[in-house]
């Protein structure tokens, strides 16, 4: 029996293998032991790459993009899609995220219940309101989002995703340019960069054949040079080619890896993503208190998994249907007036 969701194997495969990334770097490397209550070295020296799963997520996000941008009527469309897709399980999972820091420690970290709504209303989106996030990766998140709506507009004013690749590419080499100089001042601008480099690299792999060779040249020459230029990157400059490289030709190759459980991991990756941190972190800490170092991390990895897959089933899915259909019956009615 072919699989449901077979045509997108190659796209969840390489996001089940980013947050795979992300979360061994979170549960094994990222925190000191001493954060995490642990009195064994947990630390595994390879995981220290797991970060870069974040970029992954990135490249194929822009690949989406590409994908899918064409098939939307109007930018309206195209928001309250993105919006379907992510504000659900964001909402969901920030508001568990909080109930989570009602009841146990997380030193640095934790917010309150009114930084979490500010955060939950996007307020910490606007210029000039800096709410810490609920949960500190939820960075990425926001970098999406701009990514949304500022290749939307581009796209939408264009009509041509060729032509819209080609401008993403000037706004990529003019914001590389600014963050080089000052990283602060246009903080609402430059927050989108490097990432920016990483969508661009995602929608050349999904319109590659129709590009220019000297856009492929540019393209490409530019999304090597900036690994050597940001700090992102730092000292793990070659590292990032191999990646980029690795994910680039996964996409335009539609390469699955052969790992059967991969495009499952992948369709529950942006809930699992959303919940492995800050609540994954609090079971750690909590259940080495209790003297389970030897099971602690297998027990977070279990129960975030799960949360994610319910979050996903009950949430994620029906919200994004419900909302989408909502849509498209005001669309109709809004037509036959």
């Amino acid at each position: 029996m072919k699989n449901n969701y077979s045509r997108e194997n190659y796209i969840d495969s390489l996001r089940g293998i980013a947050i795979l990334f992300v979360v061994i770097f979170h549960y094994t490397y990222h925190y000191s032991g001493e954060y995490l209550h642990r009195t064994e070295d947990w630390s595994f020296d390879i995981a220290k790459y797991g970060w870069s799963g974040v970029d992954i997520f990135f490249i194929v996000s822009g690949y989406c993009i590409g994908m899918t941008i064409t098939k939307t009527i109007s930018f309206f469309e195209f928001v309250i899609r993105r919006f379907a897709r992510l504000y659900p399980g964001y909402l969901i999972a920030g508001l568990i995220t909080l109930v989570f820091y009602s009841f146990f420690d997380l030193p640095g970290r934790e917010v309150g219940w009114f930084t979490g709504f500010m955060n939950l209303i996007f307020a910490n989106f606007l210029p000039g309101l800096n709410f810490q996030y609920i949960d500190g990766i939820y960075w990425a998140l926001i970098v999406e989002i701009k990514f949304y709506l500022f290749f939307g507009l581009v796209y939408f004013i264009s009509k041509d995703l060729k032509k819209s690749i080609f401008i993403w590419f000037i706004i990529c080499v003019f914001g590389n340019s600014i963050l080089f100089y000052d990283n602060g001042t246009y903080i609402f601008f430059t927050s989108i960069f490097p990432h920016a480099n990483l969508f661009l690299l995602g929608l050349t792999a999904f319109h590659f054949k129709k590009l220019s060779i000297l856009s492929k040249l540019l393209i490409f020459l530019f999304s090597f040079l900036s690994l050597f230029v940001n700090e992102r990157y730092m000292d793990f400059e070659f590292y990032f080619m191999s990646l980029l490289i690795i994910v680039f030709l996964a996409l335009y190759k539609k390469l699955n890896f052969g790992l059967k459980i991969m495009p499952y991991i992948g369709l529950i990756s942006y809930t699992w993503y959303l919940t492995h941190n800050a609540i994954g972190i609090i079971l750690i800490r909590e259940l080495n208190k209790l003297n389970l170092e030897s099971v602690s991390t297998y027990i977070a990895i279990l129960f975030t998994l799960g949360l994610s897959i319910i979050i996903y089933t009950l949430i994620e899915k029906r919200s994004k249907k419900i909302i989408l259909n909502f849509y498209k019956k005001t669309q109709t009615r809004y037509n036959l007036k």
